[in-house]
């Protein structure tokens, strides 16, 4: 599979970043846990069946594994943020076919306008590793 075609089939979409963002803080809930909290929390109504479908095309993309207890299914992200992000980030570097020093150097120069805190918290995470 190309890598294109491989982010075709990985893409998220708002609702299922979302649903992935609280899955992450909350492993091994279900459906209707994410329902639940979605309905509290994000200002709208959504459907069960719907939220039921994003759970099923998170599976299908292999984003999540789901085991059934009792009468549902308990899902758990298969990678961790982080982890997702470094697929990604090899991902980017490899459709724009250049090295990762270009798109660090921009990721820098990106974090240095907008947020310098954030910046500095990763020099300080690179040097804590023994890069710097």
């Amino acid at each position: 599979m190309t890598s294109s075609n491989k982010q075709a089939k990985t893409a998220l979409g708002p609702l299922q970043r979302e649903v992935l963002d609280w899955l992450w803080e909350n492993p091994g809930s279900s459906v209707r846990d994410c329902v639940d909290w979605l309905n509290l929390n994000s200002g709208r109504e959504h459907a069960y069946t719907t939220i039921q479908t994003v759970f099923d095309n998170l599976h299908k993309k292999k984003l999540v594994s789901r085991r059934r207890v009792k009468n549902a299914y308990r899902y758990q992200a298969k990678q961790t943020r982080g982890g997702m992000l470094v697929e990604r980030f090899h991902d980017l570097v490899s459709r724009f076919s250049v090295g990762a020093q270009p798109v660090s150097s921009s990721l820098v120069d990106a974090l240095e306008e907008n947020d310098p805190d954030e910046l500095k918290a990763l020099v300080d995470e690179l040097k804590k590793r023994g890069h710097l």
